[in-house]
């Protein structure tokens, strides 16, 4: 897909095929993760791609029953040093571009319980949960949302 095209497509998915995603797709999103800047170059993160169907259920039982999340056949968990939520978005981003890239659906998910996600998963007291992302191919196709003209949102000086 061209660039523009990949980013006009991406969209908040909420219903999930149950269909495997093969790990070649995988470990492109991976390396996209993986080549996205961070200050300093100090990656501040790690991510934890959840497979395991006990494991996705336990962490969708902490994230306000948002049960679109276990439709997913991956949840993706950010993880990274206090303070660092900022170049950890960036990196986020280049995964769900990627992800769109690829054929796959995603969803930001900020709203969890972040100390029991930690404690499920084990992720050391000192790091922080900033967001999940479900990954699988989509079982919707939601419309382009209204976006605000470049002039509301453009001021060149």
């Amino acid at each position: 897909m061209e660039f523009m095209e990949v980013i006009s497509k991406r969209r908040a998915i909420r219903k999930y095929k149950k269909d495997p995603i093969p790990e070649d797709k995988l470990q492109r999103l991976y390396q996209a993760l993986r080549l996205a800047p961070s200050g300093n170059n100090r990656q501040p993160y790690r991510f934890i791609f959840v497979k395991d169907e006990r494991v996705r259920r336990e962490i969708v039982q902490r994230a306000c029953h948002q049960d679109f999340l276990y439709d997913a056949p991956i949840i993706m968990v950010a993880c990274c040093e206090p303070g660092r939520a900022f170049d950890t978005a960036i990196a986020v981003d280049h995964l769900v571009l990627a992800a769109t890239n690829e054929g796959l659906g995603t969803c930001w998910v900020g709203w969890f319980d972040r100390d029991a996600v930690k404690e499920i998963l084990g992720i050391e007291r000192n790091m922080d949960v900033p967001i999940l992302v479900p990954i699988g191919y989509p079982d919707e196709s939601p419309p382009a949302r209204p976006r605000k003209t470049l002039e509301e949102l453009v001021k060149v000086m």
